[in-house]
């Protein structure tokens, strides 16, 4: 409920940054740096007596901001796991929580019926566009229920959303909001984490640094996909 009202709030703070925001958006659209994603269809590993995850979600699972293929998240989550791992990547970039389900679907021949851990890169999209934590929180809930009930996932990782409100390609103002709406995203994976034993959030602890991003300014670069595929190990067993 807090976080709730926390959001009515947000928007009324809003509503007269809107005409601002547009133009803005728009301006930053046409010249920020557009780099091109090495990972949105990737498999990794085929050995049999493998585990198999799979890493669906938005342009960090895509690996945009990454120099090569070797270097986007799912190929740091192959190699440092020692080839542990078969590796099944799903990215789209500009992804929101609400095309989980369809980005999943339109590739379901080639992800096997068995997945013993998902990991779910997703949120910063969501906080682009000012989703609704209530329905956030509820297109999650049902690609969490897919995932188990579909494909046998034993557990689920959320590491954290993408820190939107420190991007320096962004204004000032906008990244104060966006901060803001991170925070109630936030919060919502908090409370589907005591909801779901089998989903972990890993709220990262790192900070940001110039040289955990990518020359846009928003995705990270090839340093930055390796600390996060550390961190996110550490809640895979």
């Amino acid at each position: 409920m807090f976080n709730r009202i926390l959001y009515f709030f947000e928007l009324v703070l809003l509503l007269p940054f809107f005409p601002f925001f547009y133009f803005k958006g728009k301006k930053l659209r046409e010249t920020i740096i557009k780099l091109k994603p090495q990972s949105e269809y990737l498999v990794l590993g085929h050995n049999k007596y493998s585990r198999n995850i799979l890493i669906i979600g938005e342009s960090t699972a895509a690996g945009v901001g990454a120099s090569t293929q070797d270097n986007t998240f799912a190929a740091q989550i192959y190699y440092q796991s020692g080839h542990a791992f078969n590796i099944h990547n799903l990215g789209k970039n500009g992804l929101k929580a609400e095309k989980l389900k369809r980005l999943l679907a339109h590739a379901k021949q080639e992800i096997p019926e068995k997945i013993e851990f998902a990991i779910i890169l997703i949120g910063a999209n969501d906080c682009f566009k000012f989703t609704p934590p209530a329905r956030f929180s509820h297109q999650l809930k049902d690609f969490i229920q897919l995932l188990q009930n579909k494909k046998s996932v034993q557990r689920i990782i959320i590491p954290s959303i993408a820190p939107v409100q420190h991007f320096p390609s962004i204004p000032g103002i906008i990244r104060f909001f966006l901060g803001v709406h991170r925070s109630i995203l936030t919060r919502e994976l908090r409370s589907l984490g005591k909801s779901y034993p089998a989903m972990d959030f890993n709220n990262f602890k790192f900070e940001l640094s110039s040289d955990l991003l990518a020359s846009d300014g928003i995705h990270p670069s090839d340093k930055g996909y390796e600390l996060m595929a550390k961190e996110t190990l550490l809640s895979i067993q």
